[in-house]
């Protein structure tokens, strides 16, 4: 309910609706609830809320269509209402998810944009056709693999009617925008690291599902790479030992999965090193502190991933991070870029990996 005179309701609920719009509750293109829906939940006549349109009708924000309804106009200019920068990330909880709306929404306010938040499941979430029409621009953190996305969304995308941008995996072979990182470079990184340091006998976490009894790695890029650079190093009777696949679990985080995996290994450790994942990193140090082995005395932990928690991790990790700050304001270049000329040649801002020392890598001091 608005307080305040009757001589001063009109101006009242004229300023309550121009803040909502301004904030971004009510998008521009987007229908206003009706006139008698506001005069119930405005505690206001009828009259009042219509003479409170009728003004905002008249400044431009607002447009009425006879026998249709009042919707935000979708001209207004940005010196009046702030341009809207939908951020949609995967509705899962995940950290890297978190930092990178943190990232985003710092781009998005030095940069002149309001931004809006956005949780998808997947592709076909009603919320991703949602943030396209009411936003001025997207930056898109993927929910799924990019090839899965329908036909119709993927149109939409890279129409480039508004700026989208997709965020940390390689999307420009189908036409959209994109920042990320290159996983063969990250992969090279860390095994360059640990093979100057001596090692050579290097394990792999990698996750993976089942699909009509298929197995789907989680990102059989960095897969490849490893199994090729071992195979060369090793030989391909190496790989099978070194491999440590793990199943996605369903609803759950994969720390047990991980810890009963390696715990099943035992003292005995057919590697001097492991890559994993960040989000993996406690599920790996927990079955190695419980089988009494030491990191990195007994064997060395290389991470990859970027999480603004990572510093606080004891010991200290040694990581190689693709900095997901780098992607957000990148991202937001690409977006005035696109603004600046629609019909630009698709972009693709790729980000340099930079790798972090810490207490996790031991160099060997002998053959391995």
């Amino acid at each position: 309910m608005l307080n305040g005179t009757s001589g001063k309701r009109t101006e009242d609920i004229r300023t309550h609706l121009l803040r909502q719009i301004k904030i971004g509750n009510f998008s521009r293109g987007t229908a206003l609830p009706s006139e008698r829906e506001l005069a119930e939940k405005l505690d206001a006549s009828y009259m009042t809320i219509r003479k409170a349109i009728g003004q905002l009708v008249e400044e431009h924000y607002l447009e009425r269509i006879p026998r249709v309804g009042t919707f935000v106009s979708p001209q207004i200019p940005a010196c009046k209402v702030q341009r809207q920068l939908g951020i949609i990330v995967p509705s899962w909880t995940a950290p890297e998810n978190s930092d990178f709306v943190m990232y985003a929404s710092e781009a998005a306010e030095q940069d002149g944009w309001l931004p809006k938040l956005y949780f998808a499941r997947h592709w076909e979430d009603r919320m991703l056709t949602d943030a396209w029409q009411n936003c001025d621009a997207l930056l898109c953190f993927a929910p799924q693999a990019v090839n899965q996305m329908p036909a119709e969304l993927l149109d939409r995308f890279r129409s480039h009617e508004k700026p989208v941008v997709l965020i940390g995996v390689p999307a420009h072979h189908f036409g959209l925008d994109t920042v990320a990182g290159s996983m063969e470079l990250e992969l090279k990184v860390i095994l360059d690291r640990l093979a100057a340091a001596g090692h050579s006998r290097i394990a792999l976490i990698e996750q993976y599902t089942l699909m009509n009894d298929q197995l789907q790695l989680g990102t059989p890029t960095f897969y490849s790479v490893w199994k090729q650079r071992i195979t060369e190093a090793l030989g391909a009777d190496a790989v099978p030992e070194l491999s440590i696949l793990v199943e996605t679990p369903r609803f759950e985080l994969p720390h047990r999965a991980i810890y009963d995996k390696l715990k099943s290994f035992g003292r005995k450790l057919p590697f001097t090193a492991i890559i994993t994942w960040i989000p993996f990193v406690w599920g790996v140090t927990a079955a190695l502190t419980d089988l009494g082995i030491r990191i990195p005395d007994d064997v060395s932990l290389v991470a990859n991933g970027d999480r603004q928690e990572v510093p606080f991790y004891r010991p200290k990790l040694s990581y190689l991070k693709v900095p997901l700050r780098d992607h957000a304001f990148k991202a937001l270049e690409l977006i005035r870029a696109r603004e600046r000329n629609p019909d630009l040649p698709v972009q693709y801002a790729m980000i340099s990996p930079v790798f972090i020392e810490g207490e996790t890598l031991k160099k060997l001091s002998g053959e391995v």
